[in-house]
């Protein structure tokens, strides 16, 4: 709001002069990731900034506080709540202002933050009017990717206006090697291989990608402002892969040799209209705001038999709407200079439509006749989700050195999903069946208390203490029974998925602690720890229906989180500008319900971990490298079923420096270049199944050029 755009630029960088003295002094412990951390290593997207920052990792895109996705890390934008469909990985950091990162949770704030929150703050106008330009090309695996960013931001009087824009054509070439068993208990009460299989897949695509996020904002008579905030992202995608497989014992699967073709087109629409008004030193904040993403995808899938005859022939037509409607108010009034007290609420509406048009034709290999066989399966979906909160909070600096907060938020949920029609039919006509509701609700208490204690004879040195309830609601997407299905070689370790419109969410008590020494201005010293007991956790359900293989969310018991956490900055060697940055994070987990050693909540990653050098000279020339580590885990993710991620290893480095009027950027990613592995097994003690799967990893060079006017 206002105030904030007040503030210069470096008070909310990570690395900036203040920042340390900022992060002591919030008392709800937030850590502001700022401009220059966001711009060093050139990236082009989002998560690769955010992987290096304490207690992050990246898996597969989703960004993972504490080793955890899946929505227990809520993903905010400008405080408000993300649209479905977006996608943190595919946001430009040119974007973005600064992301927050908050372990604990707030009052005046959604409680839907298990693991914690990134608050993504996009860029505002601030200061005389200027704009930039940026462009940067990238190669990978024999592939360019260009980009270009163009911003322009000032101020007229008592209006604020900003536009950035990023053009992006990222392509990529992904190969990948897997070997699959298949094994059967034999009379000596061993097991014998029945399968073995060696799958060669390649996949090709191209993403173009256009995102604007326009900003005004007014400043008016009275003490009162207004803004607006929008983002638009527009997208086409295009992908083409092949596989090919060789059998080595057993029986091939049904299409050994076939081909994929996907097109898709996204657009992503938000945008947030606030206003501000000050009674003396009392303050009302009112927000709306309207939210629409929609993805129309067509597929194509070619099955080749192990004779070489044509096969399946699978077309499929997919159509994904959502649309968000929202509004909060806030009113805080000051007790004392050093003590406000806040009410408020927010409600949202969301609803998510869904048809899929499936089409298979050729001759299946129970065809039985010369004539192609015909087979079509329609489906309609539609889930509505309504959200009330209400809360109340209190945040009092008790004396200079103890600050306490105190909250209590109540928030409902209404769950609604319609079947409008499943339809399934063989030959050149379909039957639709009767609407199926499902309607499900809940209610949430969430008390939160924290306190910030600065150690006597200290004025670095201080603890955090923090203890709230928070849950974790089923994703709209998650409730529809929408069936994904395996175009090939359907099994227990590759089953199709189907959401289950009857989840409930996931409710949590949870215990943060942290120390926290400030050595010198830009030195610090953070060690905390953190525990959760989640109730009514959300695991798969494996099963099989008419032979086929079908994994589901379902709510299974309970579990218990831990971990612990150190983030460190200290400059080497100041005179010369050298700094050094590191972090650390374990993580536990165990879920009740599921026996061990392997139980582990939602694939969490037990160790993430970062080492790196950054070192700025007087002439301008800036330089630094950074090693990351992701430590491997094995997850028995259902029944009879357990997954394995292998160790993730990536070095990066880069050098910036001043040149023809601009500013240079190189950097070196992935120079290491090990391959990501990863394994699923299935053993019910009669038969068991294996795939093994290995995706080289190839070195990054990206050259980066930017003029500021």
């Amino acid at each position: 709001m206002a105030a904030d755009e007040k503030q210069p630029l470096q008070q909310v960088e990570i690395n900036g002069p203040d920042s340390g003295q900022r992060r002591r002094d919030d008392s709800l412990g937030r850590i502001a990731v700022g401009r220059d951390a966001l711009q060093r290593y050139g990236d082009t997207s989002l998560a690769d900034v955010l992987k290096r920052q304490p207690g992050l990792s990246v898996v597969g895109g989703e960004l993972r506080m504490r080793g955890l996705g899946g929505g227990y890390t809520r993903i905010l934008i400008d405080g408000q709540p993300a649209p479905a469909n977006f996608d943190p990985a595919t946001l430009s950091p040119d974007l973005v202002e600064r992301v927050e990162l908050q372990r604990s949770a707030q009052a005046d704030a959604s409680m839907q933050s298990i693991a914690g929150t990134l608050n993504i703050v996009l860029r505002k106008a601030t200061g005389a009017a200027r704009g930039s330009a940026k462009l940067s090309a990238e190669r990978q695996a024999g592939v360019t990717s260009p980009a270009a960013t163009a911003q322009w931001i000032g101020r007229n009087g008592l209006l604020g206006y900003g536009l950035t824009t990023t053009v992006i054509v990222p392509q990529r070439r992904d190969d990948a090697l897997t070997d699959s068993y298949a094994r059967r208990a034999a009379a000596t009460a061993s097991q014998v291989i029945v399968a073995q299989r060696r799958l060669r897949e390649r996949q090709d695509s191209r993403t173009r990608r256009f995102t604007a996020a326009p900003r005004l904002d007014a400043r008016l008579d009275g003490g009162s402002s207004v803004t607006w905030q929008g983002l638009v992202d527009l997208a086409q995608l295009a992908a083409d892969g092949t596989q090919s497989e060789h059998t080595v014992t057993g029986l091939p699967t049904a299409w050994p040799e076939n081909g994929w073709r996907s097109r898709s087109d996204d657009r992503l629409l938000k945008s947030d209209l606030g206003w501000e008004q000050r009674f003396g030193t009392c303050k009302l904040t009112l927000r709306a705001g309207l939210d629409a993403s929609h993805r129309d995808s067509r597929y194509r899938f070619l099955g080749v038999d192990a004779a070489g005859n044509a096969g399946l022939d699978r077309a499929v037509a997919s159509l994904a709407d959502e649309r968000r409607a929202s509004t909060s108010g806030k009113y805080l009034a000051p007790l004392s200079a050093s003590h406000d007290i806040a009410i408020g609420w927010d409600a949202s509406r969301v609803r998510r439509a869904e048809t899929r048009h499936q089409r298979d034709s050729g001759h299946g290999d129970d065809a039985g006749s010369d004539a192609p066989a015909v087979t079509t399966l329609d489906q309609d979906y539609a889930a509505t989700v309504h959200q009330l909160a209400l809360f109340a909070q209190d945040e009092w600096t008790v004396s200079p050195r103890l600050q306490a907060y105190l909250g209590l938020r109540w928030e409902g949920l209404a769950t609604r999903v319609a079947l409008p029609g499943a339809a399934g039919a063989t030959g050149a006509t379909s039957t639709t069946g009767a609407t199926n509701t499902t309607t499900t609700t809940a209610r949430v208490w969430s008390p939160v208390a924290q306190l910030v204690w600065k150690l006597p004879d200290s004025a670095r040195t201080q603890l955090r203490l923090a203890l709230a309830r928070t849950y974790k609601a089923p994703q709209p997407r998650d409730l529809v029974p929408r069936r994904y299905t395996v175009n090939n070689d359907n099994s227990a370790t590759q089953p199709d998925y189907q959401g289950n419109p009857l989840l409930r969410p996931e409710l949590a008590w949870g215990l943060d602690a942290a120390l926290e020494v400030g050595f010198a201005r830009d030195a610090m010293l953070s060690v905390s720890a953190y525990a959760r007991r989640i109730r009514d956790v959300v695991q798969r359900q494996l099963w099989q229906e008419n032979g086929v293989w079908v994994s589901s969310p379902v709510n299974h018991g309970n579990a218990s989180v831990h971990g612990l956490e150190l983030d460190m900055r200290l400059p080497l060697m100041p005179a010369a500008g050298l700094d050094l940055h590191a972090n650390v994070g374990r993580n536990w987990s165990r879920v009740d319900a599921v026996a061990g050693p392997d139980n582990r909540l939602g694939n969490q990653a037990p160790l993430t971990a970062n080492l790196g050098l950054d070192r700025k000279t007087a002439g301008g020339l800036s330089a630094g490298a950074n090693l990351r580590l992701v430590g491997g885990w094995r997850a028995a993710t259902a029944q009879s079923l357990t997954d394995t991620t292998g160790v993730v290893r990536e070095l990066e480095a880069y050098a910036a420096w001043p040149a023809a009027g601009g500013h240079w950027r190189l950097t070196l990613a992935n120079l290491l270049r090990p391959d990501r592995r990863s394994a699923v097994r299935y053993d019910d003690g009669v038969d068991s199944s294996e795939r093994y799967t290995a995706r080289p990893q190839h070195p990054l060079v990206r050259l980066q050029y930017e003029v500021q006017r």
